[in-house]
C-alpha cells in the first residue's frame, strides 16, 4: 500500500513538474542524464518518470513502519489517487482549451 501511494504521488509530481531521472533519445538510442542536443529530437521522458516513481515508492515502503501504515483509513487512502487523477486532468486541460 505504501509503495503504491508513494509511487503514484511521485509519478504525478514528476509528470507535472517535468522531473525525470533520465531522458531517452529515440533517434540516438541513448539514455541521457542531462538535456541532450536539440537536433536529436524530442526525448522520451516516461522511462525517467517511471524510474523516479519506483525509487520513491521503494524508499517510502522501506522507511514507513508497518504499524503506522495499518492505521491509515482505506477511505482516506482512496482520496489520494482520485485527487492525483484530477490534478493530471487539470494539467492536460491545456490541450483542449
Amino acid at each position: 500500500m505504501a509503495f503504491s501511494l508513494a509511487a503514484c504521488i511521485a509519478y504525478t509530481f514528476a509528470y507535472y513538474f517535468d522531473w525525470s531521472l533520465f531522458r531517452y533519445d529515440l533517434a540516438e538510442s541513448q539514455l541521457h542524464f542531462t538535456s541532450s542536443a536539440a537536433s536529436a529530437g524530442p526525448p522520451i521522458l516516461w522511462y525517467g518518470w517511471l524510474a523516479l516513481a519506483i525509487l520513491a515508492g521503494a524508499v517510502v515502503a522501506w522507511v514507513l513502519p508497518a504499524r503506522l501504515a495499518a492505521h491509515l483509513s482505506p477511505d482516506f487512502l482512496w482520496l489520494i489517487p482520485g485527487a492525483l487523477i484530477l490534478a493530471a486532468l487539470m494539467y492536460e486541460m491545456r490541450w483542449f482549451l
